[in-house]
């Protein structure tokens, strides 16, 4: 077994320790406590039963899994060290091969916080990510986007992925508003999308 994939096995298993005696441990940042006290919670009870895709693990994702009591998840990352801090359904791959895992049309929401910028970096790779996620929501599916928009993590912006003009803005679940920068220091800004219903 990798040295990283060990420790980051015995993380979790510490963390899951812990969480379980009601000590949990996480980013006390104010984007982070957005995210967990409002937004994951309102998409839950939006998705329903539905099937939720979560891209990115670490350390401090590692029970966001848990805020979709009625839902199928998913979670994705590309470094095969993070597992153990991914849900049941883990899919070690990079967002670029979403469609390689998903059907078409198959998840009711997906969540992407902290990975554009932070390792799905190339325009190329970037457009190609998302034309995946529009590919694999089913129609009226939502997308959470959280990005920081200070260089050099802003490099390529929403607003210039190609991909993303395939849906349409919306409101950020729990809040009255498309984006927000939830944190000042660093521009971490959340935006909401919504694929357009099919037309009968």
């Amino acid at each position: 077994m990798p040295a990283r994939l060990k420790t980051y096995r015995a993380v979790a298993n510490l963390l899951g320790a812990l969480d379980a005696l009601g000590w949990r441990v996480g980013y006390r940042y104010g984007d982070r406590q957005l995210l967990e006290g409002v937004i994951l919670p309102s998409l839950a009870a939006d998705v329903g039963a539905g099937h939720v895709l979560l891209v990115g693990c670490a350390w401090y994702t590692r029970d966001y899994p848990e805020f979709f009591t009625r839902a199928r998840v998913s979670t994705l990352d590309v470094d095969p060290a993070k597992s153990p801090f991914g849900s049941r359904r883990h899919v070690v791959a990079d967002m670029t091969a979403m469609e390689r895992h998903f059907a078409p049309a198959s998840l009711d929401a997906v969540v992407c916080n902290g990975v554009l910028g932070w390792g799905l970096d190339s325009p190329g790779d970037i457009d190609t990510a998302f034309a995946s996620t529009v590919a694999c929501l089913r129609p009226g599916g939502q997308l959470l986007l959280g990005w920081n928009d200070i260089p050099p993590y802003n490099a390529v912006p929403p607003d210039a992925v190609t991909a993303l003009e395939a849906l349409h803005p919306d409101t950020i679940p729990g809040l009255d508003q498309h984006s927000l920068i939830a944190l000042e220091r660093n521009q971490h800004c959340y935006q909401a999308f919504r694929k357009p219903e099919a037309r009968s």
